[in-house]
């Protein structure tokens, strides 16, 4: 991040001593949404503290394991709890998600719009499409997004689009200077990808925001039904306070916004918490698969977004992959040694499922159960993906689906994966787009409390189906041009 001893004046990462600090606005998170948020209430004069939990990224090339420890929230193990217990990943650091994320790029989709307008017209003033798409026309020349170059598909994508034909295409990713390290849910080790740390936060620091990273906000402080500041602590111990002039802003994600709210006092009103879970399949081909620089993740399919599932091809470090490797003894070990002949898929549900928020003893709880539809949408998925995978000449295909064998050889099997009866625990499962949770009204201001702003995608009445950085951060801006 370049700064020319600008970082050293405009980010405090921890403190020992306690302090005390007062801005036009005060924003709790620092990834999509807040480092947004940030970056154009700044370039409009306005002075502002932005406030991170987590620290800054450090490049690295350490272990997934060491690594997650540091820029995951809990290490990447909270799970929303219900019938089955669902991974929810989630980023703590300084730029959030987009330092941790996979750098896919979709603009938000026009269907998903119009039915947040047809549910709700409050939704055409506060989210005007043509605002949107100018939004996100910024955030591609800001962000630098392209297609995926030919050099950085890698034999993961090449073999999603030979398999899926038509219905694939080539990712859009924020990564220009992407070295095809295949290690983007670590962090970039090259820096290679336009994550909000090097470039909305950097740039609200240079316009005069005022950040502190490894402080955690713990309470949002309100007089006479307004928001006038937050409290909080620093890793240190030292006690943190900041007075918002104008709006505390809530853009810490769609769990740790909505318990924040239930922290400082107060009643939820949304309409419960939503997410996309997925899972994934390997296939092991007779060539080898993975041959040489490439991007994480750089093919996708959008071909059945309107049925609620999406695809997308994606690699991941060793210790991580070899993690999804089934199989015992000699069998395994066999695996082990051909895994640079695996491609590794996954299926991404915009599941119906609602489940909420709620506080528990030592932090925020989820719950959540998905519905027998959703499972069935997954399972499809799965089943979709590995006829791809036979037709894009895998030798055997590993679905990791309860009541099938490990590995399956035919089509006709691949197929069979779309009529098991769905039932909890029927196939691992994780989410990283997370939604819902906050009702807002003018200006993005929770009901009954003035000044008090949502930000983030706890704010959207409904998940997008697809990947959410483009949405989170078209949608922030015109919360940071409501306040400007």
């Amino acid at each position: 991040m370049e700064n020319n001893g600008l970082h050293d004046k405009m980010l405090t990462n921890d403190s020992i001593q306690a302090i005390e600090d007062d801005a036009d606005f005060v924003i709790v998170g620092s990834g999509c949404a807040g480092s947004t948020v940030a970056r154009w209430l700044s370039a409009a004069g306005k002075s502002v503290i932005l406030v991170e939990e987590g620290a800054p990224h450090v490049p690295s090339n350490g272990s997934a394991m060491e690594i997650m420890s540091k820029m995951y929230r809990d290490a990447g193990t909270t799970v929303s709890l219900g019938k089955e217990t669902v991974p929810l990943l989630q980023g703590k650091c300084l730029g959030g998600g987009s330092v941790i994320n996979a750098a896919i790029q979709i603009r938000f989709p026009e269907f998903i719009w119009q039915n947040w307008v047809k549910e709700d017209k409050k939704w055409e003033k506060l989210l005007p499409w043509n605002e949107l798409m100018e939004a996100n026309d910024i955030l591609d020349r800001e962000l630098q997004i392209a297609e995926t170059p030919h050099h950085l598909m890698g034999g993961n994508g090449a073999m999603m689009l030979k398999g899926f034909g038509d219905k694939a295409h080539p990712i859009r990713r924020n990564t220009p200077h992407c070295k095809g390290s295949g290690r983007c849910i670590l962090g970039c080790p090259e820096e290679g990808k336009e994550s909000t740390d090097k470039n909305y936060i950097a740039m609200s620091m240079k316009q005069g925001a005022r950040v502190y990273s490894r402080c955690a906000v713990s309470k949002v402080i309100i007089k006479n039904k307004r928001a006038v500041g937050v409290e909080g602590k620093f890793a240190s111990g030292a006690a943190f306070k900041a007075t918002a002039k104008q709006a505390v802003i809530l853009a810490a994600s769609a769990v740790q916004t909505p318990w924040l709210m239930l922290k400082s006092g107060l009643k939820l009103e949304g309409n419960g918490f939503m997410a996309h879970p997925g899972s994934s399949i390997m296939g092991l081909f007779e060539e080898k698969v993975s041959k040489g620089p490439e991007g994480t993740q750089t093919a996708e399919s959008l071909h059945w977004l309107k049925e609620n599932i999406k695809f997308e091809s994606m690699i991941l470090p060793f210790d991580l992959k070899a993690a999804r490797v089934p199989g015992v003894g000699k069998v395994l070990q066999e695996r082990l040694e051909k895994i640079d002949h695996t491609a590794y898929w996954q299926v991404a549900c915009r599941a119906e499922a609602r489940g909420k928020v709620i506080r528990g003893p030592f932090g925020p709880l989820v719950m959540y159960n998905l519905t027998d539809r959703d499972r069935s949408n997954i399972l499809r998925g799965i089943s979709m993906m590995a006829e791809a995978m036979f037709q894009a000449g895998a030798k055997e295909v590993w679905p990791h689906v309860y009541g099938m064998p490990e590995a399956i050889t035919t089509m006709e099997q691949a197929r069979a994966i779309a009529h098991i009866k769905p039932g909890p625990g029927i196939m691992p499962m994780a989410a990283t787009h997370l939604f819902c949770g906050v009702k807002v009204r003018e200006k993005f201001q929770v009901e009954g409390i003035d000044g008090l702003v949502v930000a983030d995608s706890s704010f959207f009445p409904s998940n997008t189906g697809v990947n959410p950085m483009s949405s989170i951060m078209s949608a922030a801006t015109l919360v940071a041009k409501a306040w400007s």
